[in-house]
């Protein structure tokens, strides 16, 4: 009885990926599916099952159909505090979503941000970037100068909960920020005034980029206390916005620093890059991340399944594969089964893979296919 126990536990999700991680052959192929953007859909739309909502419901819904969960199970473990500065934010209701504008008040001037979340896409653009010019940067600089981080006890608790909660089904991840430079880019500046003030005002940028890399230091040493074993570096990293050259200058070094460090305490760390790859996807295996997650593939992305491997190279593992547009309703089921076929061709073999939703099921995703996908994965053996 306990062997057969052990057995079927071996092929839960959780067995599989951990496998892979820990550079073993897999007793079956992972497949891991990101569905917040369609549940939060679901549930905007009063559509979802009840017996689907709140922790114990969506465990219950990733079980019926088969799949990893990942993207509901990551948080991060510190509190931010400001000793100088304060921080407001203020929302309205439009017709197709929510407003927010995020206003720093220092003593030397403001920085406001305006967001849109969008009730179609279930994603949020930004409409504002505070940071726009070298003063901005001078601001954003006293920012992080006044920021004290501390630990989170109660973050602690949910991912001891979650752990238990999804044993077998999901991975718990700790959320550290991105990479400096990559919060300018995606967060502060927006990819143009970025790219500008780094030609214009490079000394000045510089600046605020050490002043953030010092202030990040404690929220690694809360990492490292976490209860979660992964880390989620979730970069949202492009080959077509960030160049070769940015990332061995801007990133690199940061990476290095923080995986050696997270590796030391027995942490495993994937890194978000669900962009163009062909650029930084051979990059990132010398920094020691273990993972490249929710590669999206040709049509989507810029590289086809076969050529996946040959560009990262043998030491790090790949997950993704399948593009979240092809679990849409909009496109034929077909194109999502062929590019399956050739994913499982090479998961036979290649030990390192993950198949994943590159990167998520679409709000008006067709549920099914994800218990499709699953249901293929499951009936395919994996190469000794």
């Amino acid at each position: 009885m306990k062997a057969s126990m052990d057995k079927n536990s071996a092929l839960l999700p959780e067995a599989r990926i951990l496998d892979v991680f820990k550079g073993k052959r897999p007793s079956a192929i992972p497949f891991f599916a990101d569905l917040t953007y369609w549940y939060s859909a679901e549930v905007k739309k009063k559509t979802l099952p009840q017996k689907y909502l709140n922790d114990e419901g969506k465990l219950l819904l990733y079980k019926d159909l088969g799949c990893g969960a990942h993207e509901e199970l990551y948080l991060p473990v510190h509190s931010t505090v400001f000793k100088n500065v304060h921080v407001k934010v203020f929302e309205e209701e439009a017709k197709d979503g929510t407003i927010r504008t995020t206003v720093y008040y220092t003593p030397y001037g403001e920085l406001r941000k305006v967001d849109k979340r969008s009730f179609i896409s279930f994603s949020t653009a930004t409409l504002r970037y505070p940071i726009n010019n070298e003063k901005d940067l001078k601001l954003l600089k006293f920012i992080y100068q006044d920021i004290e981080y501390t630990k989170n006890a109660e973050v602690f608790k949910r991912q001891e909960f979650l752990i238990n909660l999804w044993k077998g089904w999901g991975i718990v991840a700790s959320l550290p920020p991105r990479t400096p430079f990559q919060r300018l880019v995606v967060e502060w500046a927006g990819a143009y005034n970025t790219f500008i003030l780094e030609w214009r005002n490079k000394e000045s940028l510089r600046e605020v980029l050490e002043v953030m890399y010092s202030s990040d230091d404690p929220i690694y040493e809360f990492i490292v206390e976490s209860p979660a074993r992964f880390v989620y570096f979730g970069e949202n990293l492009s080959s077509d916005v960030i160049s070769p050259k940015y990332f061995e200058e801007y990133y690199k070094d940061y990476y290095t620093k923080r995986v050696s460090m997270l590796h030391r305490a027995k942490k495993f760390i994937y890194l978000h890059i669900d962009g163009k790859l062909r650029g930084l996807l051979p990059l990132l295996a010398s920094t020691g991340i273990d993972c490249a997650q929710s590669l999206t593939p040709y049509p989507a992305g810029d590289l086809k399944v076969s050529e996946l491997r040959k560009v990262a190279g043998d030491n790090i593992i790949l997950w993704g594969g399948l593009p979240g547009i092809f679990f849409s309703s909009a496109y034929k089921p077909d194109l999502l089964m062929n590019l399956l076929k050739e994913i499982l061709d090479l998961c036979k073999k290649d030990h390192k893979f993950i198949i994943g939703v590159a990167d998520q099921v679409p709000p008006d995703g067709d549920i099914q296919r994800v218990k499709l996908v699953s249901n293929i994965v499951n009936k395919t053996t994996v190469d000794s």
